[in-house]
């Protein structure tokens, strides 16, 4: 059953029904109307000649200069094969050629006749008691002062039998129209399927893993786009699993190093196997300085699971960007000055920048931005400017470190990735220091950028909405 409904479920199959339907839809009116205008066609003739004979005949009948003219119009009559009736007013039968009615049908053709209120008369239901139908045209005419009609008539048999050709001809053709129709269906419905029945069978084997899987792109429509999707929803894949991997490498190793330092020195301190006090304060200090940092890393993962459930909320209020920046100075200058690097503040407008933040989080962004930029610069400077212009301030965070390749630079925001790969056990950090730059300053609605060259230094720019003091904290 299951194999059944797959099989029904095939999209090449109902491609191919949905066309051969279309097909179907359209020749079978078509067919129907074409046999209606053939047959119209072959009624309004047979009545167009009925009409001009029963008229040149009437006209001369009703031409009294001609002698024995009613006997000349039903020999012309059975000369041509024409059926034709002469009949008065009141049934009395004047000339018949080739024409045999019984008098029931003269009845009824005389009924038809006084019920018309046409001149001529056209009919084309007339049967007689035999069961044959004509077509039935009748003109006026007066003899001797008595009123009769002129009566042509056409067999419907010859009409339905040219119309049974055609109709076998449209037959044939809608036949045919639809055989080719369904192999052209089919040909389509397999041409048009087979590249989503290939992303299909492409992304199944994504889904178990298989990576390296790419689907071709063969065309530049909405199907070759989808393959482009599929490639590059892969190849993301493929980048995020390689940084996932790389990332429990990290993290091990950051957690593990920690607990390295805590279970040694705590089990040296729990034997008293220090010398001296300053010794043994040492150890504690290390302890604290580990434990600090498992703080720091628990901290960093639970953020960004907040940030990701969408439940980490702000405390917003006016904060002083010169406060703010000073006070990152004042904690990195130490770290700046082991490292013999210049770390300084370029501005002149800075007193009087206000931007709406959480003050804690925005110390955060920048102390871990500035962090960075200490790591990775083993000589030169670190410079920050603050610039306002169009509602908007900006913070630079300038260095002459190492540098970053212009390739790698797209990914620094990325969650767990890192540059220095094979240096990181050297520098540290877990990869998810930028990530959470990026989402706090989208949080306060801001921009980050960077922009680096190898060897020339790395500038990290951030964007805030700018806010204006009032004239009251002015005079305060």
């Amino acid at each position: 059953m299951k194999s059944d409904d797959k099989m029904m479920n095939r999209i090449d199959l109902k491609l191919g029904a949905v066309m051969i339907l279309l097909v179907m839809i359209i020749l079978f009116p078509l067919g129907f109307v074409i046999n209606q205008i053939f047959y119209a066609f072959y009624i309004q003739q047979a009545q167009e000649e009925t009409l001009q004979l029963s008229t040149q005949y009437a006209s001369l009948i009703n031409d009294s200069s001609v002698e024995n003219r009613m006997e000349v119009v039903e020999v012309a009559a059975r000369m041509s094969n024409q059926k034709l009736l002469i009949l008065e007013k009141e049934g009395e039968l004047w000339a018949n050629a080739n024409m045999n009615l019984s008098s029931a049908d003269r009845i009824e053709l005389l009924r038809l006749l006084n019920e018309s209120s046409h001149s001529p008369l056209l009919t084309n239901s007339f049967q007689t008691t035999d069961g044959v139908t004509y077509l039935a045209t009748s003109s006026h005419i007066e003899v001797d002062g008595n009123q009769g009609h002129v009566i042509m008539f056409a067999s419907l048999e010859r009409i339905l039998q040219s119309m049974q050709t055609v109709q076998y001809l449209i037959f044939i053709s809608v036949v045919g129209s639809l055989l080719v129709g369904i192999g052209l269906a089919y040909f389509l419905s397999r041409k048009l399927s087979q590249p989503l029945i290939n992303m299909e069978q492409a992304a199944r084997k994504i889904a178990r893993g298989e990576l390296d899987t790419r689907v071709e792109e063969r065309s530049k429509d909405e199907v070759g786009s989808l393959a482009g999707a599929i490639n590059d929803l892969a190849a993301n894949l493929s980048r995020i699993n390689k940084q996932r991997v790389e990332f429990y490498a990290n993290i091990s190793h950051e957690l593990q190093t920690p607990i390295t330092y805590l279970k040694g020195y705590a089990k040296v301190l729990r034997k008293g196997l220090w010398k001296t006090e300053e010794e043994k304060d040492r150890y504690l200090t290390i302890i604290e300085e580990e434990a600090n940092r498992l703080s720091y890393l628990v901290n960093d993962l639970f953020d960004l699971a907040k940030m990701d459930d969408g439940r980490f909320k702000l405390k917003l209020e006016k904060v002083a960007l010169e406060q703010l920046i000073k006070q990152v100075l004042q904690k990195t200058a130490y770290r700046a000055l082991e490292k013999g690097l210049s770390l300084r503040l370029e501005s002149d407008s800075l007193p009087g920048l206000f931007v709406m933040a959480d003050p804690l989080r925005m110390e955060q962004v920048l102390l871990n931005i500035v962090e960075n930029a200490i790591r990775y610069t083993e000589e030169g400077e670190i410079v920050i400017s603050v610039k306002s212009g169009a509602g908007q301030v900006q913070i630079i965070i300038k260095d002459t470190g190492k540098g970053i390749p212009k390739e790698e630079v797209a990914y620094l925001f990325e969650r767990f990735y890192r540059v220095e790969k094979s240096r990181s056990r050297e520098y540290g950090g877990t990869g998810l220091g930028l990530t959470i730059v990026k989402q706090l300053i989208e949080l306060h609605r801001g921009t980050v950028s960077i922009d680096s060259e190898v060897g020339q230094g790395t500038i990290v720019t951030l964007s805030l909405p700018e806010v204006r003091r009032n004239k009251r904290e002015d005079k305060r």
